[in-house]
């Protein structure tokens, strides 16, 4: 299958997860009051429980040209956000991890945020974070979908916190809050 074809056949995945409601939310950046625990428990069984080893993930390239391979990070907790840069409910959530990235990257947190849409750009990128006031952080675009299919993402505004062993220990599929992710972040380390 051509690069095209592999691009297409992941636009028409993700717009059929969006058709689904995939991305939306309260815009805001949390679930509704009280609701989180909930949206969270009903979500994870659609986005994978977590638990046990990460399957098989590619690597992927990030914007600045550097290779991520999960397989590597091993040993470090690693967080993964998947938005679209068209997705305005997911610019809480990637305002949160830019606050959040600097005070635990030196405690061992590697982060990555992957575009889900193969149709998105670094200029898509750049905009979607000069929009929200997000600081530069390392950034891919999963231009064939594997890398988000093989972590068992099915929804933008979703997040997997990979532990140092390799096992999912925390996701979601709903807009996140800092306070959420700073303690699944602590948990974690």
């Amino acid at each position: 299958m051509t690069a095209a074809k592999k691009r297409a056949a992941a636009a028409v995945l993700l717009a059929a997860a969006l058709a689904a409601g995939a991305c939306g939310g309260s815009g805001g950046g949390q679930a509704a009051a009280g609701g989180q625990d909930e949206a969270v428990r009903e979500t994870t069984a659609a986005a994978g429980e977590t638990g046990g080893a990460a399957a098989a993930v590619p690597s992927i390239e990030t914007l600045d040209g550097q290779e991520f391979d999960l397989e590597e990070k091993r040993g470090e907790v690693v967080a993964l956000y998947f938005m679209a840069g068209w997705c305005g409910s997911c610019i809480p959530e990637a305002r949160a991890w830019s606050e959040l990235y600097p005070e635990y990257r030196d405690e061992g947190l590697e982060l990555l945020i992957v575009s889900a849409d193969p149709n998105d750009t670094p200029q898509t990128i750049r905009r979607f974070r000069e929009a929200g006031g997000i600081g530069k952080l390392p950034w891919a675009i999963d231009q064939t979908g594997e890398f988000t299919r093989s972590l068992g993402v099915r929804a933008l505004d979703s997040t997997v916190i990979v532990g140092r062993d390799g096992g999912v220990v925390y996701r979601d599929a709903v807009p996140t809050g800092r306070q959420t992710l700073e303690q699944e972040i602590e948990e974690a380390l």
